[in-house]
Protein backbone atom coordinates (compact mmCIF):
# COMPACT_ATOMS: atom_id res chain seq x y z
CA UNK A 1 0.00 0.00 0.00
CA UNK A 2 1.30 3.34 -1.03
CA UNK A 3 0.13 7.27 -0.92
CA UNK A 4 -0.53 7.53 -4.42
CA UNK A 5 -2.46 4.41 -4.45
CA UNK A 6 -4.44 5.95 -1.64
CA UNK A 7 -4.64 9.01 -3.85
CA UNK A 8 -6.35 7.93 -6.14
CA UNK A 9 -9.20 6.23 -4.82
CA UNK A 10 -9.97 9.03 -2.51
CA UNK A 11 -10.45 10.96 -5.71
CA UNK A 12 -12.53 8.46 -7.39
CA UNK A 13 -14.60 8.36 -4.24
CA UNK A 14 -14.53 12.77 -3.82
CA UNK A 15 -15.90 12.89 -8.06
CA UNK A 16 -17.49 9.80 -8.97
CA UNK A 17 -15.89 8.59 -11.70
CA UNK A 18 -12.14 7.64 -13.09
CA UNK A 19 -12.31 9.72 -15.53
CA UNK A 20 -13.01 12.63 -13.27
CA UNK A 21 -10.49 11.68 -10.61
CA UNK A 22 -8.10 11.48 -13.55
CA UNK A 23 -8.28 14.94 -14.86
CA UNK A 24 -7.85 15.86 -11.06
CA UNK A 25 -4.99 13.50 -10.68
CA UNK A 26 -3.36 14.49 -14.17
CA UNK A 27 -2.81 11.28 -15.18
CA UNK A 28 -4.84 8.43 -17.76
CA UNK A 29 -7.81 6.12 -16.58
CA UNK A 30 -5.71 3.64 -16.94
CA UNK A 31 -2.75 4.71 -14.35
CA UNK A 32 -6.11 5.68 -11.84
CA UNK A 33 -7.50 2.19 -12.67
CA UNK A 34 -4.47 0.63 -12.19
CA UNK A 35 -3.36 2.28 -8.34
CA UNK A 36 -6.96 1.18 -7.35
CA UNK A 37 -6.23 -2.21 -8.26
CA UNK A 38 -3.18 -2.29 -6.94
CA UNK A 39 -4.89 -0.63 -3.36
CA UNK A 40 -7.39 -3.06 -3.33
CA UNK A 41 -4.33 -6.09 -3.99
CA UNK A 42 -3.06 -4.67 -1.24
CA UNK A 43 -6.35 -4.66 0.72
CA UNK A 44 -7.52 -8.01 -0.33
CA UNK A 45 -10.95 -6.52 -0.45
CA UNK A 46 -12.98 -5.12 -3.33
CA UNK A 47 -13.46 -1.22 -2.55
CA UNK A 48 -15.22 -0.11 -5.42
CA UNK A 49 -18.92 -1.04 -6.43
CA UNK A 50 -18.42 -0.98 -10.31
CA UNK A 51 -22.09 -2.42 -10.75
CA UNK A 52 -23.43 1.67 -10.43
CA UNK A 53 -22.86 4.82 -11.67
CA UNK A 54 -21.18 7.26 -10.23
CA UNK A 55 -19.03 4.81 -8.64
CA UNK A 56 -19.98 4.09 -4.77
CA UNK A 57 -17.40 2.96 -2.52
CA UNK A 58 -18.21 -0.76 -0.61
CA UNK A 59 -18.87 -1.18 2.84
CA UNK A 60 -14.77 -1.93 3.08
CA UNK A 61 -14.42 1.37 0.47
CA UNK A 62 -15.99 3.79 2.81
CA UNK A 63 -14.00 2.63 6.12
CA UNK A 64 -10.72 2.68 3.85
CA UNK A 65 -12.01 6.38 2.97
CA UNK A 66 -12.35 7.54 5.97
CA UNK A 67 -9.13 6.71 7.21
CA UNK A 68 -7.27 7.81 3.77
CA UNK A 69 -8.90 11.18 4.16
CA UNK A 70 -7.04 12.56 7.17
CA UNK A 71 -3.72 10.87 5.79
CA UNK A 72 -3.72 12.63 2.84
CA UNK A 73 -4.59 15.53 4.59
CA UNK A 74 -1.75 15.18 7.00
CA UNK A 75 0.48 14.75 3.56
CA UNK A 76 -0.73 17.79 2.68
CA UNK A 77 0.37 19.63 5.62
CA UNK A 78 3.89 18.39 5.87
CA UNK A 79 4.28 18.99 2.42
CA UNK A 80 2.53 22.85 2.61
CA UNK A 81 4.87 23.15 6.02
CA UNK A 82 8.26 22.09 4.41
CA UNK A 83 7.82 22.88 0.55
CA UNK A 84 6.04 26.53 0.68
CA UNK A 85 7.08 27.17 4.19
CA UNK A 86 3.75 26.74 5.76
CA UNK A 87 1.74 28.37 3.14
CA UNK A 88 -0.97 26.64 1.51
CA UNK A 89 -1.07 25.10 -2.14
CA UNK A 90 -2.77 22.97 -4.39
CA UNK A 91 -6.28 22.80 -5.34
CA UNK A 92 -8.88 24.50 -3.42
CA UNK A 93 -12.94 23.90 -4.33
CA UNK A 94 -15.55 26.17 -3.05
CA UNK A 95 -19.24 27.18 -3.80
CA UNK A 96 -21.05 30.18 -3.14
CA UNK A 97 -25.14 29.84 -2.91
CA UNK A 98 -25.89 31.27 -5.83
CA UNK A 99 -28.83 33.10 -4.34
CA UNK A 100 -26.23 35.76 -2.52
CA UNK A 101 -25.20 36.80 -6.13
CA UNK A 102 -22.08 36.30 -8.27
CA UNK A 103 -20.52 39.10 -6.43
CA UNK A 104 -20.10 37.37 -3.66
CA UNK A 105 -17.87 34.85 -5.67
CA UNK A 106 -16.12 37.57 -7.28
CA UNK A 107 -15.51 39.16 -3.85
CA UNK A 108 -14.34 35.53 -2.50
CA UNK A 109 -11.91 34.92 -5.26
CA UNK A 110 -10.00 38.20 -4.96
CA UNK A 111 -9.25 37.83 -1.47
CA UNK A 112 -8.24 34.27 -1.73
CA UNK A 113 -6.36 34.84 -4.81
CA UNK A 114 -4.25 37.66 -3.05
CA UNK A 115 -3.61 35.34 0.81
CA UNK A 116 -3.11 32.70 -1.08
CA UNK A 117 -1.26 32.57 -4.14
CA UNK A 118 -0.12 29.26 -4.64
CA UNK A 119 -3.65 27.73 -4.89
CA UNK A 120 -5.23 26.79 -7.77
CA UNK A 121 -8.75 27.52 -7.05
CA UNK A 122 -12.25 25.59 -8.07
CA UNK A 123 -14.94 28.02 -7.69
CA UNK A 124 -19.12 27.64 -8.26
CA UNK A 125 -21.98 29.34 -7.94
CA UNK A 126 -24.73 27.08 -6.98
CA UNK A 127 -27.98 26.37 -5.23
CA UNK A 128 -27.47 25.37 -1.68
CA UNK A 129 -28.64 22.12 -1.62
CA UNK A 130 -26.27 20.79 -4.30
CA UNK A 131 -23.52 22.68 -3.23
CA UNK A 132 -24.65 21.24 0.44
CA UNK A 133 -24.38 17.48 -1.18
CA UNK A 134 -21.14 18.24 -2.38
CA UNK A 135 -19.60 19.43 0.84
CA UNK A 136 -21.11 16.22 2.40
CA UNK A 137 -19.82 14.12 -0.58
CA UNK A 138 -16.17 15.64 -0.02
CA UNK A 139 -16.49 17.11 -3.85
CA UNK A 140 -16.01 20.43 -2.18
CA UNK A 141 -13.45 21.70 0.45
CA UNK A 142 -15.80 24.05 1.54
CA UNK A 143 -19.04 26.26 0.77
CA UNK A 144 -21.21 28.91 1.99
CA UNK A 145 -24.95 28.16 1.94
CA UNK A 146 -28.12 29.43 2.75
CA UNK A 147 -30.23 27.42 5.53
CA UNK A 148 -33.61 27.72 6.97
CA UNK A 149 -33.64 29.77 10.08
CA UNK A 150 -34.81 26.43 12.17
CA UNK A 151 -31.90 24.14 10.36
CA UNK A 152 -28.46 23.00 10.46
CA UNK A 153 -25.66 21.57 8.86
CA UNK A 154 -25.62 18.11 8.59
CA UNK A 155 -22.75 16.31 11.55
CA UNK A 156 -20.62 15.01 8.86
CA UNK A 157 -19.38 18.57 7.93
CA UNK A 158 -18.00 21.68 10.36
CA UNK A 159 -20.20 25.11 9.99
CA UNK A 160 -20.09 28.43 11.13
CA UNK A 161 -23.45 30.72 10.98
CA UNK A 162 -22.48 33.73 9.39
CA UNK A 163 -26.14 35.40 10.08
CA UNK A 164 -29.00 36.14 8.42
CA UNK A 165 -30.38 36.95 5.18
CA UNK A 166 -34.04 38.55 4.89
CA UNK A 167 -36.04 38.61 1.64
CA UNK A 168 -39.39 40.70 0.58
CA UNK A 169 -42.00 39.77 -1.35
CA UNK A 170 -42.99 41.81 -4.65
CA UNK A 171 -45.28 42.56 -6.89
CA UNK A 172 -46.62 45.28 -9.98
CA UNK A 173 -48.01 48.71 -8.76
CA UNK A 174 -50.56 48.24 -10.63
CA UNK A 175 -51.92 45.04 -8.63
CA UNK A 176 -54.03 47.51 -5.92
CA UNK A 177 -53.66 45.42 -2.76
CA UNK A 178 -54.45 45.95 0.59
CA UNK A 179 -51.82 47.20 2.76
CA UNK A 180 -52.13 43.98 5.30
CA UNK A 181 -52.26 40.64 3.98
CA UNK A 182 -52.20 37.02 4.62
CA UNK A 183 -50.51 34.07 3.23
CA UNK A 184 -54.37 32.79 2.11
CA UNK A 185 -55.16 35.93 0.46
CA UNK A 186 -52.81 35.56 -1.68
CA UNK A 187 -52.88 31.97 -2.10
CA UNK A 188 -54.94 32.60 -5.63
CA UNK A 189 -52.29 34.65 -7.55
CA UNK A 190 -49.31 32.89 -9.35
CA UNK A 191 -45.76 33.33 -8.55
CA UNK A 192 -42.38 33.95 -10.56
CA UNK A 193 -39.81 31.46 -9.14
CA UNK A 194 -36.54 29.90 -9.78
CA UNK A 195 -36.32 26.44 -10.13
CA UNK A 196 -36.21 23.50 -7.51
CA UNK A 197 -33.05 23.82 -5.02
CA UNK A 198 -33.25 27.68 -4.32
CA UNK A 199 -33.82 28.33 -0.70
CA UNK A 200 -36.36 30.78 -0.77
CA UNK A 201 -38.72 28.79 -2.90
CA UNK A 202 -38.23 26.04 -0.42
CA UNK A 203 -39.18 28.44 2.15
CA UNK A 204 -42.04 30.07 0.63
CA UNK A 205 -43.36 26.08 -0.64
CA UNK A 206 -42.80 25.15 3.46
CA UNK A 207 -45.03 28.03 4.66
CA UNK A 208 -47.79 27.05 2.07
CA UNK A 209 -47.51 23.79 3.04
CA UNK A 210 -48.39 24.86 6.54
CA UNK A 211 -51.43 26.23 6.02
CA UNK A 212 -52.59 23.56 3.06
CA UNK A 213 -52.77 26.58 1.02
CA UNK A 214 -51.31 25.40 -2.89
CA UNK A 215 -48.37 26.84 -4.89
CA UNK A 216 -49.58 28.46 -8.00
CA UNK A 217 -46.63 29.10 -10.10
CA UNK A 218 -46.81 31.30 -13.48
CA UNK A 219 -42.96 31.11 -14.43
CA UNK A 220 -40.01 29.15 -13.29
CA UNK A 221 -36.94 31.56 -14.04
CA UNK A 222 -33.87 32.37 -12.97
CA UNK A 223 -32.24 35.85 -12.72
CA UNK A 224 -33.54 38.48 -10.43
CA UNK A 225 -33.95 41.03 -12.53
CA UNK A 226 -35.96 38.84 -15.25
CA UNK A 227 -38.08 37.89 -12.48
CA UNK A 228 -38.20 41.50 -11.35
CA UNK A 229 -39.10 42.34 -14.55
CA UNK A 230 -42.17 39.83 -15.21
CA UNK A 231 -43.29 40.91 -11.47
CA UNK A 232 -43.69 44.24 -12.83
CA UNK A 233 -45.81 43.43 -15.54
CA UNK A 234 -48.16 41.62 -13.16
CA UNK A 235 -47.21 38.40 -14.15
CA UNK A 236 -47.21 37.16 -10.59
CA UNK A 237 -45.44 37.72 -7.20
CA UNK A 238 -41.35 37.73 -6.39
CA UNK A 239 -39.17 37.10 -3.98
CA UNK A 240 -36.28 38.71 -4.07
CA UNK A 241 -33.18 39.88 -1.16
CA UNK A 242 -34.10 43.88 -0.50
CA UNK A 243 -30.31 45.02 -1.78
CA UNK A 244 -31.75 43.57 -5.37
CA UNK A 245 -35.07 44.85 -4.99
CA UNK A 246 -33.51 48.83 -4.02
CA UNK A 247 -31.19 48.31 -6.86
CA UNK A 248 -33.42 47.01 -9.32
CA UNK A 249 -34.57 49.38 -12.66
CA UNK A 250 -37.88 47.91 -12.12
CA UNK A 251 -38.83 48.99 -8.63
CA UNK A 252 -40.60 52.18 -10.09
CA UNK A 253 -43.23 49.77 -11.30
CA UNK A 254 -42.81 47.38 -8.10
CA UNK A 255 -43.89 47.57 -4.63
CA UNK A 256 -43.09 44.97 -1.59
CA UNK A 257 -46.00 43.42 -0.16
CA UNK A 258 -46.63 42.79 3.79
CA UNK A 259 -47.73 39.70 4.40
CA UNK A 260 -48.47 38.87 8.03
CA UNK A 261 -47.61 35.64 8.56
CA UNK A 262 -44.71 35.57 6.55
CA UNK A 263 -41.06 36.31 7.48
CA UNK A 264 -38.38 35.52 4.76
CA UNK A 265 -35.39 34.46 5.92
CA UNK A 266 -32.42 32.16 5.83
CA UNK A 267 -29.38 31.39 7.34
CA UNK A 268 -26.24 31.74 6.45
CA UNK A 269 -23.40 29.26 7.06
CA UNK A 270 -19.82 28.77 5.72
CA UNK A 271 -19.32 24.54 6.23
CA UNK A 272 -16.17 22.52 5.21
CA UNK A 273 -15.08 19.22 5.15
CA UNK A 274 -14.12 17.78 8.88
CA UNK A 275 -10.84 16.65 6.82
CA UNK A 276 -9.90 20.33 6.15
CA UNK A 277 -5.69 20.13 7.36
CA UNK A 278 -3.83 22.63 5.91
CA UNK A 279 -6.77 24.41 4.26
CA UNK A 280 -8.12 25.18 7.46
CA UNK A 281 -7.06 29.12 6.99
CA UNK A 282 -8.08 29.12 3.64
CA UNK A 283 -11.54 28.35 4.43
CA UNK A 284 -11.44 31.29 7.01
CA UNK A 285 -10.29 33.56 4.60
CA UNK A 286 -13.53 32.42 2.37
CA UNK A 287 -15.18 33.12 5.84
CA UNK A 288 -14.05 36.31 6.56
CA UNK A 289 -14.54 37.75 2.77
CA UNK A 290 -18.23 36.49 2.75
CA UNK A 291 -18.95 37.82 6.07
CA UNK A 292 -17.08 41.20 4.85
CA UNK A 293 -19.14 41.41 1.54
CA UNK A 294 -22.53 41.00 3.48
CA UNK A 295 -21.70 43.77 5.79
CA UNK A 296 -21.39 46.08 2.54
CA UNK A 297 -24.75 45.43 1.65
CA UNK A 298 -26.64 46.24 4.59
CA UNK A 299 -27.53 50.07 4.78
CA UNK A 300 -25.51 52.41 5.95
CA UNK A 301 -27.05 54.26 8.82
CA UNK A 302 -27.04 57.89 8.80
Amino acid sequence: MNLIDLEAFVAVVDHGSVVAASAVLHLTQSAVTRRIQNLEDSLGVPLLDRQNRPLQPTRAGRETYEFAKPVLSSVGDLKSAIVHNGEPAGDFRFGVSRSLGDLALTHSIGNLREGYPRLRLQAFAQWSVTLLERVVSRALDAAVVLLSDEGEPPGSVDGERLGTETYVVVAAKSNQLPAALTLKDISSTPWILNPHGCGARSMLETALLRQSLPLLIAVEAEGNELQLSLAAQNVGFAIVMPHVYNSSPFRKHLRIVKVKDFTPRLSVWALRSKHIGHLSPVVGCLTDAIAEYLRSRRPKRA
